[in-house]
């Protein structure tokens, strides 16, 4: 601990060590800075210490602020934001009941199944092999702790799925 608080001490009391920039001039004409100049070159020593402040009377600063001031009330209020859309809300569950899926074969069209069951709770669309494969979701409600997953290839019924789901 000792050895520690001793070494940021020393480190304390050395303070910033002023570093020395060279400008110089190579052989394709390009003028160079560095710390340290190349040997065989002549250098001069550049001074990166600032100078001191720019002193202003404020006269044009306070001339550009009154033009400004002026132009802002010059310009016309924006106009108000339109009123935004309503969020859509999530339609509530339907689920599909017994007495649907009962009447729901393999071929029927997705045109057939619509009409049947409704639009699906939750539908997927992908491309398996050049074959438009859809999932339409039917979830469980209270009444119906069912879902049911029907599966079309190809715009017909090809697998109906129906599971019981614990709440």
């Amino acid at each position: 601990m000792k050895m520690l608080i001793a070494l940021c001490a020393a480190i304390l009391a050395c303070g910033p060590l002023p570093a020395q920039t060279y400008k110089w001039v190579d052989e394709r004409g390009v003028t160079n800075y560095g710390e340290t100049p190349p040997a065989g070159r002549p250098a001069q020593a550049v001074d990166t210490q600032p100078q001191g402040s720019i002193e202003s009377s404020g006269v044009e600063q306070k001339k550009s602020e009154a033009e400004m001031r002026r132009r802002e009330e010059a310009a016309a209020p924006p106009a108000p934001l339109p009123p935004r859309p309503p969020v859509a809300v999530a339609a509530p569950v339907r689920g599909m009941d017994f007495d649907t899926f009962v009447r729901l074969q393999t071929g029927m069209t997705e045109g057939e199944l619509l009409l049947r069951a409704g639009p699906p709770d939750y539908a997927t669309v992908e491309n398996f092999r050049n074959d438009i494969v859809k999932l339409f979701y039917y979830h469980p409600t209270v009444a119906n702790p069912f879902i049911t997953v029907v599966t079309l290839r190809g715009g017909r019924i090809a697998n109906i799925e129906r599971n019981r789901k614990i709440f």
